[in-house]
């Protein structure tokens, strides 16, 4: 048997003084020992005072010791940065510790992390508010990790009457990451003696929770704490997926922010769907990744860019504080700001109704101005009159729900969820590429032309065709959006499409 690197699993485990990190490495250990796998552990003391948690490596070999016979794999004795692939951090910013050191990646590490803070020396050092940004470091987590697994498990333990290490190690066994029975880990409690009965209860915590099963002491990550705009407070979001109420919570903000909470409530709606469809496929063994794309996706195709926000974005005081840091002026020196703006015909019937939008890409279209009309406007955003045009433009928003664009993105959305599901039902990681197909719409003017374009093309050729016929077509959907994106033009589309095989259905090309 070839002793390949993609054999061997890594698990490096950050925990303070006082959680059991020991204890959980040893259970750990036992567990993959339990398993039949050959393991090694070692570990680094931290520094005391809370300035760095004591660090348990463990590497083994996920093979069977009868495929191994005599020989014995040589393991690394610290962890490579990249070569990760169970990060277990029990506290928040031990997490970012662990990002801002190479050992979380996109491509391979399963983050599982308490969100409760124990604040750092140097938190309680600064004579003013010192304390790390949890926003952002929840943000930088997330976005590094593979697979996300933040909960606040401090208060679960609480809850157990136990220590953080036996949450930590249900989560572990939950996420089905290493592929281990989740009875090893329990046994491993068992035989270790101690507290059996609070650890074993600690543990049926973080495991539910892992599984997106409901628990009634499990807890949300109280990472959504207000809305940046100050408008509300983000909805319960405890009946979703612990990995998915992060991405859940952004997006529904996002649409709060966009237009108002009940547009915001029409997005959870949409997402809880996703979410029980994704709960019915056993989505907890492919890390929700099916509720997590679409409601990224969805929350991003439900906060479409018309000039009503884009007005909105460039008025907003941060904006001007953003654009005084950038250009390194001193507070006391005037800033002056033009905004370059060249609304097409779409961007115009964004603010219209449908009828009229209708009517007027119609006149267009009839005289062979589409793809020419354009208005150019030089917005003056740091005088009076130029940003009080931009906030009017910016109240506009009541006019949106009645717009063009609106009814128009309602048809591309419909159309897009009913796939999502319809298609992750016969195969996941079809139904995941059908979710990524809504990136193909974006930008402005001809670029949004092209992108809805391509968009039709791709449902009407390879996904409603593959849909009907009950097959995959995963691996078809992703090169045809790899071609879309690798050419703006979208010839190299047309010319894959044109060599795909199998039934297709007639073309319906939107807005052309």
């Amino acid at each position: 048997m070839p002793m390949t690197p993609s054999r061997t699993k890594s698990i490096l485990i950050a925990a303070l003084g006082g959680e059991g990190g020991g204890v959980l490495s040893d259970w750990t250990i036992a567990a993959i020992r339990s398993a039949g796998y050959l393991v090694q552990g070692t570990s680094i003391p931290g520094v005391a005072q809370r300035t760095g948690a004591t660090t348990y490596y463990i590497e083994y070999l996920a093979a069977p010791h009868d495929e191994v016979a005599d020989r014995r794999p040589v393991f690394a004795l610290t962890p490579i940065p990249g070569r990760v692939d169970v990060m277990v951090a029990s506290e928040l910013i031990e997490a970012a510790r662990a990002a801002q050191s190479g050992f979380i990646s996109p491509d391979r590490t399963t983050l599982i992390a308490s969100s409760h803070r124990i604040y750092t020396t140097s938190e309680k050092m600064a004579m003013t508010d010192g304390r790390f940004d949890v926003e952002a470091a929840l943000n930088a987590v997330h976005a590094l990790a593979r697979r996300a697994i933040i909960f606040d498990m401090q208060h679960a333990a609480q809850e157990a009457r136990t220590v953080i290490n036996a949450v930590l190690l249900g989560t572990l066994a939950g996420s089905n990451t290493l592929d281990i029975d989740p009875v090893h880990f329990e046994n491993a409690i068992k035989s270790s003696g101690k507290s059996v009965d609070a650890s074993l209860k600690g543990y049926a915590f973080g495991y539910a929770a892992a599984r997106g099963e409901p628990h009634h002491d499990v807890t949300a990550v109280p990472h959504d704490a207000s809305v940046a705009s100050g408008k509300s407070l983000s909805p319960d979001l405890s009946a979703f997926p612990l990995e998915t109420q992060f991405t859940i919570g952004s997006g529904y903000r996002r649409c709060q922010d966009y237009q108002d909470t009940r547009h915001a409530q029409t997005y959870l709606d949409h997402v809880r769907a996703l979410a029980a469809t994704d709960r019915a496929l056993r989505g907890a063994d492919h890390g929700w990744k099916l509720t997590i794309e679409g409601a990224r996706h969805l929350a991003l195709r439900m906060t479409y860019e018309d000039v009503i926000r884009v007005a909105d974005l460039k008025s907003r005081g941060e904006r001007f504080d953003a654009v005084r840091r950038e250009v390194k002026a001193a507070p006391d020196v005037p800033l002056h700001i033009t905004e370059f703006l060249k609304p097409g015909p779409e961007e115009l019937c964004a603010v219209l109704p449908r009828r009229m939008g209708d009517a007027l890409l119609a006149s267009l279209r009839k005289r062979g101005m589409e793809h020419r009309f354009n208005i150019g406007i030089h917005v003056k955003s740091h005088t009076v009159s130029g940003y009080l045009l931009l906030r009017l433009l910016a109240r506009l928003r009541f006019l949106r729900r009645g717009s063009w664009r609106f009814a128009q993105e309602e048809e591309i959305q419909t159309r897009w969820l009913a796939a999502v599901q319809d298609a992750a039902r016969i195969d996941y990681d079809f139904g995941i590429e059908v979710a990524e197909c809504a990136d193909l719409v974006k930008g402005y003017s001809g670029t949004y032309r092209r992108g809805l374009r391509n968009f039709t093309l791709v449902f009407d050729k390879l996904i409603d065709p593959a849909i009907a016929s009950l097959q995959s077509a995963a691996t078809a959907v992703r090169a045809a959006r790899l071609a879309a994106n690798s050419d703006p033009e979208g010839d190299r589309l047309e010319r894959f499409l044109g060599d795909v095989p199998g039934p297709q259905s007639h073309t319906r090309i939107a807005n052309g």
